[in-house]
This record gives C-alpha cells, sequence and structure tokens, in this order.
C-alpha cells in the first residue's frame, strides 16, 4: 500500500501545479508591474525548489531522530508548502494552507496530521508561530534554500514554458546583478552536528564585509526566527564562513 507522501508525489493535479508554478507567477507578477520584463528572482517556487525543501526537512528530522510518521508529514508539508503560489505571492503561504487540506484528504491522514501540515504550510513564510517539530523544520528548510533558490529553477523555468536561450540567459543576469563586487559567494553548505545547525559560506574577497553586511546585518530577521524554529527543535545555529566559525 502506497504512503501518503507515495500518493500524493503521483497526484496528476498536484504535479500539473508543481510544473506550472513558476510560468505562472512570472505571468501575473509581469501583469501586476505592467512591465515586460520577467522577475525571476521571486519566481522560482516550482519543483526544483519544492523536492529541495522536501529533501532538507527530511534530512533536518531524520538527522534529530524524529520517527518515520513525523519525518513523513514533513515531507508533505514540504510537498504542499508553495502551491499557493499558482495564484499569485500575496499570502501564499496562507493560500497553500488552504490548498493543502484538499490533497492530504486524498491520503489516510487523520484529522490531527491534516491540522499538523497545515500549521507548518501557513507559518512556513513568517515562522512567527512554530507549533510542530514538522513546522520548525520546515521553516528552517525553506530558508535554507533562499541562498540558492534561483539557479537550479531552471528546470522549471523550462517545464512551465520558458525554453529559449533569451529568457534563460536573463534570468542568469538578474542573479548576477545581486552579486557584492567586494565578495564573491562560492558555495553555501548545510549541515547538522550533534544538535548544531550549521550554515557554512565559503567565500573569495573581503570576508568582513561580507560578513557584516550580508550575515549580521541583511539576515539578522531570518537568522533571528531561524533561531526560534531551532530552539523548538532543542537546537542551535552556528555560522561559518570559509569553515571558520564567526560570532553573530
Amino acid at each position: 500500500m502506497k504512503s501518503a507522501y507515495e500518493i500524493l508525489t503521483s497526484d496528476n493535479e498536484l504535479n500539473y501545479i508543481l510544473d506550472n508554478i513558476n510560468y505562472r507567477l512570472n505571468s501575473l507578477i509581469n501583469f501586476e508591474k505592467e512591465t515586460s520584463g520577467i522577475n525571476y528572482i521571486y519566481c522560482c517556487h516550482g519543483r526544483h525548489h519544492t523536492f529541495h525543501v522536501v529533501g532538507l526537512t527530511e534530512y533536518i528530522l531524520s538527522a534529530l531522530s524524529y520517527d518515520s510518521h513525523t519525518i513523513e508529514l514533513g515531507k508533505i508539508a514540504g510537498l504542499l508548502h508553495d502551491i499557493g503560489n499558482y495564484y499569485g505571492r500575496s499570502d501564499h503561504a496562507k493560500v497553500s494552507a488552504s490548498m493543502c487540506l484538499s490533497f492530504v484528504s486524498k491520503t489516510n491522514l487523520n484529522l490531527n496530521d491534516s491540522r499538523i501540515i497545515e500549521q507548518a504550510v501557513f507559518d512556513h513564510s513568517k515562522g512567527t508561530d512554530i507549533k510542530s517539530a514538522v513546522g520548525a523544520a520546515l521553516f528552517i528548510a525553506d530558508k535554507v534554500t533562499d541562498k540558492d533558490r534561483g539557479k537550479p529553477a531552471k528546470a522549471d523555468l523550462i517545464k512551465g514554458g520558458f525554453d529559449n536561450e533569451y529568457e534563460l540567459n536573463k534570468y542568469d543576469s538578474n542573479l548576477s546583478a545581486g552579486q557584492n563586487t567586494k565578495y564573491t559567494v562560492k558555495d553555501f553548505r548545510f549541515n547538522i552536528e550533534n544538535r548544531d545547525l550549521v550554515y557554512n559560506y565559503f567565500v573569495e574577497g573581503d570576508t568582513e564585509v561580507y560578513i557584516n553586511e550580508y550575515i549580521i546585518e541583511k539576515k539578522k530577521p531570518v537568522r533571528i526566527l531561524t533561531q526560534n524554529a531551532a530552539d523548538y527543535l532543542k537546537c542551535n545555529c552556528i555560522y561559518k564562513v570559509n569553515d571558520e566559525e564567526i560570532k553573530v
């Protein structure tokens, strides 16, 4: 018998949504902003991002020794967390939470399981109302993928209808335009050591500028919320640059 997660990953309606989120979202943003450009930076919420979040949520809960049922709920929450983007960015977490109930109802999960998933999806964007290990792990996983949400989404864009070189090159240009000339981030790794969530950035150039401007200042709101989620899991967040731990 298929598990609840397997039932959902083979659901035709859900797969259609995952395949078309980015195409729809780009179109909606273009219409709302009355521009002919495509805002890829905010539109990479399709299949690749979704399954990256699924994998990270599973990794977090597994590494912290949660039971198999909790891990499956985490994977399902990851699978459904961004489906509201199909209808636009506004209140996408709230819309995703509402939509997820109809999909969960196709499985054998009980009412309590459904509520855990719904709450996790509802709070995944803000992270201000963590009520379960599933919600905490989902929030952390989603924010980890912010670092590289753009690049893998070429597959999403192609599947969604953006399949010509001009649009893909424009997408790359938008990403590279955000790079600080004083430093270059070459790699990012996330792993769990004992009960420490380790964020390791590999940077070339002025690492002090990167630490102060990006990690300490720009990422401060997300760091605070991430630590709150980590506290729920009885974990601590450790930040490193080039394998050297930094104080934040």
